[in-house]
């Protein structure tokens, strides 16, 4: 059983503390809040034993296994390395660092400690890219990749009504578009092609500065791959792999309800994508729970994780997209 200490009290613990409930072995027994009555009242919801009010706390108590951290971007990594430091075993939620030296560091200290470090980028671990990567030959020479997460934060409203000091609008706080939509994109595609050879990027900003969309373009020998991401548009065309032969499609990489091929001749297939909403967090949950079980690293994920963040910082360095006031 792998006892989970639990930062953070947004929509996303909740939907991981659902995805908890569905695998074996996982057992969510404490929570670390800064307000110690939200912290109970949290507790009491989902029947966790343990309140704690500071990291370090919780880190250093023996009533935990591992740390669940779905805190603000900015806290990811400090609080991450506490819980290393400590011996504890950390999932830690997208983008799991601001910068690719960070989550070097992380992963290196978890290595030191004998510890799991992961990252829990949803879309990565979902087979639906082991679907796409075992259909890739049939679709010819590959020539274009457009990965598309393009989502309308339902936050944005108030920021077009004019209201100021919006979190997920707050570059302080480690957000920007790219962190929260376009990582995904980067880490799907370095996850079936590797570290790619270039990156050149654009993005679109607000009047306040906040990166709203961009697009990330990365090159690979013989063909590229695009990273198309906003916070202020809903996407309508699907991510697309396309080859000289045909094209593999999926229709959402958030909410992946279904992948399928369309070949250049007319003809279409599905390739039997099993939907798994509304719960899609059990399949990082599993993996987690297997490098625990086996004493093993997570060395292909965490080098995932640092070439995604080095894409990242790159894009950053060429729009200018920084975390400062």
């Amino acid at each position: 059983m792998i006892r989970f200490g639990i930062i953070g009290r947004n929509f996303v613990v909740d939907w991981m503390l659902g995805a908890m409930a569905e695998v074996p072995g996982m057992q969510p027994v404490a929570v670390c809040s800064r307000n110690e009555e939200t912290g109970r009242e949290f507790a009491e919801k989902y029947g966790l034993s343990y309140v704690f009010t500071s990291v370090g706390a919780m880190a250093a108590s023996d009533c935990i296994d591992a740390v669940y951290i779905a805190s603000p971007n900015y806290c990811h990594f400090a609080h991450a390395e506490i819980c290393l430091r400590a011996g504890k075993h950390v999932l830690c939620e997208k983008p799991a660092t601001l910068t690719a030296d960070e989550t070097r560091t992380l992963v290196s200290l978890a290595r030191k400690k004998g510890v799991v470090f992961l990252e829990a980028m949803r879309f990565v671990f979902d087979d639906a890219l082991d679907i796409i990567e075992k259909n890739l030959p049939r679709i010819g020479v590959l020539r274009r990749a457009a990965v598309d997460f393009s989502q309308y934060s339902s936050r944005y409203d108030r920021i077009r009504a004019g209201e100021q000091n919006i979190n997920a609008f707050t570059p302080a706080l480690g957000n920007a578009a790219i962190m929260d939509m376009g990582c995904y994109c980067i880490h799907g595609i370095v996850r079936l092609f590797g570290k790619p050879k270039s990156v050149r990027a654009s993005a679109v900003k607000l009047e306040s500065g906040f990166e709203a969309s961009g697009v990330v373009l990365m090159e690979y020998p013989g063909f590229t791959a695009e990273a198309i991401y906003s916070k202020v548009a809903q996407q309508v065309s699907p991510t697309t792999f396309l080859g000289e032969d045909g094209a593999i499609l999926l229709d959402n990489i958030n909410r992946t309800k279904r992948v399928w091929l369309k070949m250049r001749n007319g003809a279409e297939e599905d390739l039997g994508y099993e939907e798994k909403l509304p719960i899609n967090m059990t399949c990082v949950l599993r993996e987690f729970a297997d490098y625990v079980t086996r004493g093993e690293q997570p060395e292909k994920r965490n080098q995932d994780s640092i070439w995604t963040m080095e894409v990242i910082d790159e894009a950053r360095r060429q729009t200018g997209v920084c975390f400062s006031e």
